[in-house]
Parts: structure tokens; C-alpha cells; sequence
């Protein structure tokens, strides 16, 4: 059936009008008559009874005009639906976030999205560094966040925001009683860490190794949550984000180690397939994320300052 022709027959039978038609498509009244006549014999019916003035639907008309409202019903959603998708209003996002981002940062930036994008669906998966990555280049996760080296070959990376890891310990550790602490202090010091293939174990392993530092036996745990509560009950030294940990570190029950000679600073990124499209409701996503993050540097930034003044 041509589509065209389906058109003007269906603009006629709206308008009860050839001429009516002609001024709507721009078409001039001879070319409809003449289309019309093309459709109905391709059809093999009379559609329309041509009255002195106008045109009535016969019943053949009557029933072909029931599925032409239908169907240009149908396309107007669908343009419409494009149209709120290619505008960020409606879609899916599937993103995958390493224990850091996905537990600390993330469900800030999800909860201001979801209220700017209400009809949009959203699912984020938290694992560690090495499931992330692989998650993208496996094509389940449209974006990736994670807080560690990249060993996915052929992924896009991108740094969004910097993170610092401090050594952590309960008020009553012996460590926390020592005025000067240097690297060498943690050796063989029990440590509380994330399990093999977390981009932060990974991190923390690399800059040991590099001061020749070899603490004592290693606690494993699945998630950052665990390690802070081990922490807070003795159970070692912890290196843990900053992020992680602003309420325990306010009430005491988290004290940082001051060790001089060990800063351990990483990038955050953000990863996706480099020749990947990227659909809008991701685009609008990571927007808003570099919104909420020069937000975020612009206070680190101002409480620096006023650290920097308390001390003069």
C-alpha cells in the first residue's frame, strides 16, 4: 500500500474535501483527484462518492479510514517518543560504578537525575575496578566509574574527579598515640583491605611495594562499608577514600594517620566504549555529573582555603 496515497485519502476523508486537501498538502486539486483514482484501483474499490459539493466515504472508505487514523496515530507517538528521547526524557540507563563511586558519590548525582528526568529508567550495578570494566566492554553497562588502573583494552577513559586515600585506625590503636609517623611505621602492621581485582587494593599494593613496606597479614573484605566497621573496632589499619568516611572521621571513631611521607592520591574516571554511540539520556548523565563535580571542587577548594587561614 502506498503510503502517500494513504495520506491524502486519509486528509480527504478528514476534510470531506478535495480542495480542502489541496490547500493542507500543498498538492494541487487535479494531482489528488488523479492520486485518489490511482489508489483506488490499486486497491480494486470505490472509496469515495463524489457529491456536487465534496466527497462521502463509501463503505469500503469507511473501513480503510478506521485503520489510516490508527496508523498515523501510531507514527505521531512514535515521532513524539523520539523526540523525548532524543531530548533525554525518556530511555534506559544501565551503568556499572566500582564500590567508591557507586556507594559515595553516584546516588547523589542518580537521585538529582531522577528528579530532572522522571520518566527515564535507571539500574547501576556496583562491583569492583575489574567487573566494571569488563561490564562496558561487554556491552551490559552504557558508562563505567571506577577508581582504579584500566587493564580493558580498547575503552575510552576519562578522569571526572581526584580522591584521596588516608590510613585510618581506631582512637586506641598504639599508632594513633605516636606524634611522628613515617611509611616505615606500617610495617607489619595488620591491614584491612578490599579483595583482589578493587582498583583501590590495587592502588595501595603499588604504593607499598614502591617504599618497600610490608605490613603484616591482610583482612579481606567485599565492600568499603565492612572495612570501616572492622576499622572502628580494632581490627587494623584501613586506607580508605576520604569520601567514605566524613561522619566517622567527625565523631571520632575513625582517627587518620599522619603519616608525612605517604600521600596516595587517584583519579576517578569515567569509561565507554570509544566508537560506541551514546545514546542521550547517557549524554544528559555525564552532564550533569561535570555540573555536580565542579560544584563539589569549587568547596573543596574554599574549605582549603579556610584550613590555610585557621592555621596562620
Amino acid at each position: 500500500m502506498n503510503l502517500h496515497h494513504l495520506a491524502i485519502f486519509h486528509v480527504v476523508a478528514e476534510t470531506g474535501s478535495i480542495s480542502a486537501c489541496a490547500e493542507r498538502m500543498h498538492i494541487s486539486q487535479p494531482a489528488i483527484s488523479k492520486q485518489l483514482k490511482e489508489f483506488e484501483s490499486r486497491l480494486g474499490v470505490v472509496l469515495f462518492e463524489r457529491m456536487p459539493r465534496g466527497v462521502r466515504l463509501t463503505e469500503a472508505g469507511e473501513l480503510l479510514r478506521n485503520y489510516a487514523t490508527r496508523l498515523f496515530e501510531i507514527a505521531r507517538a512514535a515521532e513524539a517518543a523520539i523526540g523525548e528521547l532524543a531530548e533525554a526524557k525518556q530511555g534506559h540507563l544501565v551503568i556499572g560504578a566500582s564500590n567508591t563511586i557507586g556507594t559515595y558519590i553516584l546516588p547523589r548525582v542518580l537521585a538529582m537525575f531522577r528528579v530532572r528526568h522522571p520518566d527515564t529508567q535507571i539500574s547501576m550495578f556496583v562491583g569492583n575496578t575489574e567487573q566494571v570494566s569488563q561490564g562496558v566492554a561487554d556491552m551490559r553497562f552504557a558508562l563505567g566509574f571506577i577508581e582504579g588502573p584500566l587493564h580493558v583494552d580498547d575503552l575510552q577513559v576519562e578522569r571526572f574527579r581526584e580522591d584521596e586515600i588516608v590510613p585510618v585506625a581506631s582512637p586506641g590503636h598504639p599508632l594513633t598515640r605516636k606524634k611522628r609517623l613515617s611509611a616505615a611505621d606500617l610495617s607489619g602492621q595488620p591491614l584491612l583491605m578490599r579483595e583482589s581485582g578493587s582498583g583501590t587494593r590495587e592502588l595501595i599494593q603499588t604504593t607499598l611495594s614502591q617504599r618497600s613496606i610490608r605490613p603484616g597479614r591482610v583482612v579481606e573484605f567485599g565492600n568499603t562499608e565492612a572495612i570501616k566497621q572492622a576499622a572502628i573496632h580494632g581490627g587494623g589499619i584501613a586506607f580508605l577514600p576520604r569520601v567514605s568516611m566524613p561522619r566517622e572521621l567527625a565523631a571520632g571513631e575513625l582517627v587518620t594517620l599522619p603519616i608525612r611521607d605517604l600521600t596516595i592520591r587517584r583519579s576517578l574516571s569515567v569509561i565507554r566504549r570509544p566508537t560506541g554511540y551514546v545514546a542521550p539520556v547517557a549524554m544528559a548523565f555525564l552532564r550533569l555529573l561535570s555540573a555536580s563535580d565542579a560544584k563539589h571542587d569549587h568547596t573543596l577548594r574554599d574549605a582549603a582555603t579556610a584550613r590555610s587561614r585557621d592555621r596562620a
